[in-house]
């Protein structure tokens, strides 16, 4: 569903997710289903984007299962899955309940959606 191996390349390539994400330090963990990876941003860089475990401490996370994951990520989503936010809200999507630990970076979090969107709907003819 989302090509982990080339989301940090992807990211760090995205102007609009640099310019979201400049001067942010921060851990951001997605939980698709039982799979987890940690997302760490350095003053607006993208340091890593590894695995990790559920329970490992991040200052934001995104988590649900993977049918959610599914429309969340589709390549036009249904109603409420367009925004993180309101899935969390409508659907079966989980995001932190402290809304300050994100409200600075939000657009962040909806580009960077809105990037794993693009990669798990790759064009006709693209490489991805």
């Amino acid at each position: 569903m989302i090509p982990w191996n080339i989301l940090k390349s992807t990211l760090e390539q995205d102007p609009e997710f640099r310019y979201a994400i400049r001067h942010w330090t921060a851990s951001l963990r997605l939980s698709v289903g039982d799979r987890h990876h940690a997302i760490r941003f350095e003053d607006g860089a993208v340091a890593a984007v590894e695995p990790c475990e559920a329970d490992t401490p991040t200052d934001v996370f995104l988590a649900g299962p993977e049918a959610e994951w599914r429309e969340l990520l589709r390549k036009t989503p249904g109603p409420f899955y367009q925004d993180p936010f309101f899935a969390s809200v409508h659907h079966g999507i989980e995001l932190n309940r402290d809304q300050l630990a994100y409200a600075a970076y939000y657009p962040a979090l909806r580009r960077l959606v809105q990037v794993m969107r693009d990669l798990s709907n790759p064009t006709e003819g693209a490489s991805a």
